[in-house]
């Protein structure tokens, strides 16, 4: 007989599963905003982007992917790899934007976001 989940499980997992994509599209979104770009074509960059800044972009830019990966571990109920990969990349995000130059309220309430869904989907895990 399978056991059927109960409704306010069923319900905390789903916030949690808004919460990586919520969290993922703000990150995305402002990263691409920080891009310095002077005209459209043919896409010089402006020289105030240093090799690290540039790194860091890449890195928030990666971290921002896996979170909707970890919104697909949590509506397939794959709750611990939702949980673990969400709780190292809120953890990764938090530090990255709030020890640099991106101080940006968007970018630290979206890995806030992260990170609490992905101690919601570890505390539910099997």
């Amino acid at each position: 007989m399978v056991e059927k989940e109960p409704i306010w499980k069923r319900g905390i997992l789903d916030l949690a599963a808004i919460f990586f994509l919520i969290g993922g599209i703000i990150i995305l979104m402002t990263v691409l905003m920080m891009i310095p770009i002077n005209n459209i074509y043919p896409f010089e960059l402006r020289t105030e982007l240093s090799f690290s800044q540039i790194i860091v972009l890449i890195i928030i830019i990666i971290c921002a992917i896996e979170s909707f990966e970890c919104f697909n571990f949590t509506s397939k109920r794959m709750l611990e790899k939702a949980g673990v990969r969400g709780i190292v990349i809120g953890a990764i995000l938090l530090t990255l934007g709030s020890l640099l130059d991106l101080k940006t309220q968007a970018l630290e309430g979206s890995s806030i976001l992260i990170l609490i869904g992905g101690i919601i989907s570890y505390i539910y895990r099997k």
